[in-house]
């Protein structure tokens, strides 16, 4: 979000809004230009904890994914936030943000990108079920800001998104109300709130989670921004509250390559330093959330468990982002770079639904053996039902074979609906009026004579009479919008072309 917007200067589209447009557009730019002015007066919050960062989706290790559930095993504590989709005709969130509590000084944080899970039917899918179902049981404590029910709001559609009721929910938000102002009676020092000249009735397009009271009393509905102001003398950045959270953050998912944060041209370093500030910013709305909770509770910092060492499959190492804010999360983006090349990207994307995901680990519990010897006639017995059981799996293996050909093509048909309901690089579609003569053939021909390159998604709508054509950049759809005009598939091209 640009910090020259201004209430005193309001660009020329201002005044072609509707009133509704034009409150949200002013209540936008207080938003703007109060965070820019806390952004100036304090220092930025950095958690003081050592933090581990783990992305889960379709390309996550079954490996790493079993240490997570160990882990969950032994933690007792969380704290959880949530990330929803910039696109609002589409009500299904983005991002799961969890914070293990291992400890004061060391936590876990997971970011499940809920548009690049793995298929439902994969044992990495039931491997993430068990995750939750382990975080969400055993009576753990599960820190918020605000109503959890809240913050599942827009993930209904996830099966397994079920919370159950052997947790403890602590709505930190709630809570804060009397803690500041019983802080208040006995530290009179205590920096007094100022009052935020914000409408009531003003509405924003977008979330509603930072608005701020024209008072603060015991009804008041506290900001996180507003929280770590007072309490800590630090900057939140709530700059990123609305945003394209469902692009794919973690850089193995390849979403990088797609022109999405560029301006004008494709800039790599532009599109990977995006994602980090928004992995900054996801992960700071948990880790402030635990530093108040232990404010607020300081006992509750000695009940945890002993720090675990982090996975080996994960790293952990200090931000090295020369143009951001540095911390001391775990990852490095800079140079986490991807040997596949460009026009591999599609095939990269792809669930691996078929690969051999999962290895089962061999016990270290040693058994007492028992040796049993076996006569002649045992052992010819034993030779003709292994002749029978290879003849049978002999014709077995030709009908799995004939269902595993039909269960691919279904697993096909289902990653390409996935793919077109939740990938970027599907989003880019142009429909244009097409002449009923038209075939694909034709269609594919006459792009290719004008030089133009689709994904080979090219739909037909006869009823209609319409043509839906995908584009696998935004950069190749604004070349064909300019080339394919209104009437590129009319009855005189059609005569013009073919006769």
């Amino acid at each position: 979000m640009s910090s020259t917007r201004s209430l005193s200067h309001p660009p020329q589209y201002y005044y072609k809004l509707s009133t509704k447009q034009q409150r949200n557009w002013r209540k936008h730019t207080r938003k703007i230009e109060k965070n820019e002015a806390l952004k100036l007066k304090y220092p930025s919050f950095q958690p003081s904890s050592d933090i581990n960062i783990i992305h889960i989706h379709y390309k996550s290790n079954l490996d790493t994914l079993n240490e997570l559930i160990e882990k969950a095993q032994q933690t007792k504590r969380y704290t959880l936030d949530t990330e929803g989709a910039k696109n609002k005709k589409h009500e299904k969130g983005a991002l799961i943000q969890i914070q293990f509590v291992h400890s004061i000084n060391y936590s876990t944080i997971i970011i499940i990108e809920t548009n690049y899970l793995p298929d439902r039917h994969t044992i990495l899918y039931a491997k993430i079920k068990e995750l939750w179902s382990t975080i969400f049981s055993n009576y753990n404590e599960i820190i918020t800001w605000g109503p959890i029910e809240d913050e599942f709001k827009e993930f209904l559609h996830l099966e397994f998104n079920h919370i159950g009721k052997n947790i403890e929910d602590t709505n930190l938000q709630s809570s804060f109300r009397s803690w500041y102002f019983e802080q208040q009676k006995t530290h009179p020092e205590m920096e007094k709130c100022d009052v935020d000249d914000t409408d009531d009735d003003e509405e924003m397009d977008g979330s509603d989670e930072e608005l701020d009271s024209t008072t603060y009393d015991d009804a008041t509905v506290w900001s996180l921004q507003k929280a770590i102001e007072v309490t800590f003398k630090k900057f939140l950045d709530k700059s990123l509250t609305v945003n394209w959270w469902q692009c794919g953050l973690d850089l193995k998912l390849n979403t990088w390559k797609n022109q999405l944060f560029s301006r004008h041209n494709y800039d790599e370093q532009k599109e990977k330093q995006e994602r980090f500030k928004m992995v900054q910013y996801a992960t700071n709305d948990c880790t402030s959330v635990a530093e108040l909770y232990f404010h607020m509770y300081p006992g509750k910092s000695n009940d945890q468990q002993t720090p675990q060492t982090p996975p080996a499959t994960t790293q952990t190492i200090t931000l090295p982002a020369p143009t951001i804010t540095s911390t001391n999360i775990t990852k490095n983006f800079l140079y986490e770079l991807s040997d596949i090349m460009e026009d591999e990207l599609i095939t990269s994307l792809k669930p691996r639904f078929n690969k051999n995901e999962y290895a089962p680990r061999q016990s270290n519990y040693s058994q007492d053996e028992l040796i049993i010897t076996k006569t002649a006639q045992e052992l010819d017995e034993l030779n003709s039902n292994e002749q029978q059981q290879q003849q049978q799996s002999t014709t077995t293996q030709t009908t799995t074979t004939t269902l595993s050909k039909s269960e691919r093509q279904r697993q096909k048909n289902m990653k390409l609906k996935w793919k077109q309901q939740n990938r970027p690089d599907f989003q880019n579609k142009l429909k244009r009026p097409i002449y009923y003569k038209y075939d694909f053939r034709k269609i594919r021909a006459q792009l290719c004579d004008d030089n133009i390159h689709t994904s080979h998604q090219i739909t037909t709508n006869r009823k209609y009479n319409e043509v839906i054509i995908g584009f696998k950049s935004r950069q190749e759809l604004e070349h064909a919008t300019k080339v394919i005009k209104i009437n590129y598939f009319s009855k005189s091209q059609y005569a013009d072309r073919w006769g």
